[in-house]
């Protein structure tokens, strides 16, 4: 019962407008894997698609304006669509919740059918049987068996190549298996969905109790690490911390750059294969993107937290929000009362002239203007080359990076950067990069890896340091140009 009064999706399929509903939000999201769309944007598609519904329909149906579906489909209550503002717009954007993608994979499966994949099932089923007994088994002696049988099965397959006896897949064997490829990576692409809406939950929590928390903070710290923690450590985290290593590893990016080469001069795939290459090399990459900017925020609001003087500074602002946000939470669940104000007091506070205290003069404070300088000459030598300063252009940085991003099919890390642009400005140049990372949308940086950056000085010299992994994507909107930043150079690790 509880699960039929609080579940989004529940409450999608039982909600009278369920086909409209269902029917626009796939065409407009679901089957073409956009992410989100500005209100403009989805205000225009709604109304083209009312207007070819009403047009088979009774006289009267869907009444509503395209606005007031919206506003009804994004409100808390029926949790079907998410309205937001991206950082750095102030155009309201939409995208679908992860209960809706689950009815959607649920309406397609009530359709027929033409192709059920039964084979290519029990061969994925009968495989990760394998890995489990294989992989999980502490004996080493199953686990030597299981591998002895796997590398027996490849020399008789080997074998037969070399007879002329296996002839591969044929084309039913090939568009099977292909189809249960694709239908997995959009299911990925669900998960993902869920996993970025588990993290935002997180931050909604961690921002309710740093607004609400009278305590010290470090306890409140205490409680969030130790949430994060547990997330870390559940089977989903260290499942998406496994996805994002696979995603990120140039290893695996290659030998699925290789796959797709090899799909697209199969015959039976003929004008089928560049679907599962886009969702492959382009959609999952949004997606995990889009999750990590949540991390990032969660992040951001840890350090905000722990700044000193911004929580000096709002102490009063802090108190205003905590006591509004106490009693919105109080009354969420109760019904509204009629409208009006309490007065808090009915008399006026009255300040006497004779209560101001008397004027006090500042004491005056003497400067001393004059500098001693160092006689040392060698010590004025070193000043001059303390502040010496190099000019770093980071537009021209950011080209490189652009230049660098769009070569690699959407994302390169800083080393493929430097190496497809080595570094002449020595380390000045270095930090300039780790500071567009900082800045520019779609970047990725991850403390928890390093890569080491060289770059020659004097001939035969070079400079080698360990920066984290930085990953520069594609923005979704451009961002306006920096000026030129002048940096302190520096050595790097030798």
């Amino acid at each position: 019962m509880s699960l039929r009064q609080y579940s989004p999706a529940w409450r999608l399929l039982g909600a009278d407008n369920a086909p409209l509903i269902i029917g626009f939000l796939e065409s407009a999201f679901l089957s073409g894997n956009v992410r989100r769309l500005p209100a403009h944007q989805i205000r225009d598609l709604l109304d083209d698609h009312l207007e070819a519904v009403r047009a088979i329909s009774l006289e009267g149906a869907y009444p509503k304006t395209a606005d007031a579906y919206l506003a009804d489909w994004s409100d808390a209550r029926a949790g079907w669509l998410r309205r937001y503002y991206p950082a750095g717009t102030d155009v309201a954007h939409y995208e679908p919740t992860s209960p809706v993608e689950t009815v959607a994979a649920f309406v397609r499966g009530l359709g027929p059918r033409e192709f059920l994949g039964t084979a290519s099932r029990i061969l994925t089923v009968r495989d990760l049987l394998r890995q489990i007994a294989g992989g999980a088994g502490v004996d080493p002696d199953v686990r030597l068996a299981a591998l002895k049988r796997q590398r027996d099965e490849l020399d008789e397959q080997i074998a037969a190549v070399r007879a002329g006896e296996d002839v591969g897949l044929d084309e039913t064997a090939v568009r099977e298996r292909y189809q249960q490829a694709l239908a997995t990576a959009r299911e990925l692409l669900g998960d993902l969905r869920q996993v970025e809406e588990n993290f935002r939950a997180l931050d909604r929590d961690v921002r309710l109790r740093a607004t609400t928390w009278n305590g010290p903070r470090g306890e409140f710290l205490e409680s969030v690490f130790g949430t994060t923690t547990e997330i870390g450590d559940s089977d989903q985290g260290r499942s998406w911390a496994a996805f994002w290593a696979h995603l990120l590893a140039p290893k695996d990016q290659a030998e699925l750059d290789e796959l797709l080469t090899v799909l697209a001069d199969i015959p039976a795939l003929s004008g089928d294969s560049g679907a599962i290459g886009t969702v492959l090399k382009t959609d999952l990459f949004v997606a995990a993107e889009a999750a990590q900017r949540t991390v990032a925020s969660l992040s951001s609001q840890l350090r905000r937290f722990l700044d000193e003087q911004t929580w000096a500074e709002g102490r009063l602002i802090h108190a205003s929000i905590r006591n509004t946000l106490t009693l919105a939470l109080a009354a969420r669940d109760q019904l509204l009362k009629a409208p009006g104000a309490d007065i808090t007091s009915l008399r006026a506070d009255i300040s006497l002239p004779l209560e101001r205290p008397l004027y006090t003069p500042r004491a005056a404070a003497e400067l001393h203007t004059v500098v001693e300088l160092p006689s040392d000459t060698e010590e004025l030598d070193d000043l001059e080359d303390l502040l010496e300063v190099t000019s770093v252009d980071l537009d021209h940085l950011r080209n490189r990076i652009h230049e660098v991003v769009a070569r690699r099919a959407g994302n390169a890390t800083l080393r493929q950067v430097v190496d497809t642009h080595p570094i002449a400005d020595g380390l000045a140049e270095l930090v300039g990069y780790l500071r567009i990372a900082e800045t520019e949308p779609g970047t990725y940086i991850d403390p928890g890896h390093t890569e080491q950056v060289s770059w020659d000085t004097d001939p035969g010299a070079t400079r080698r340091a360990t920066v984290p992994l930085v990953v520069f994507g594609e923005a979704d909107d451009a961002e306006e140009d920096e000026p030129v930043t002048t940096v302190r150079p520096g050595g790097g690790d030798s």
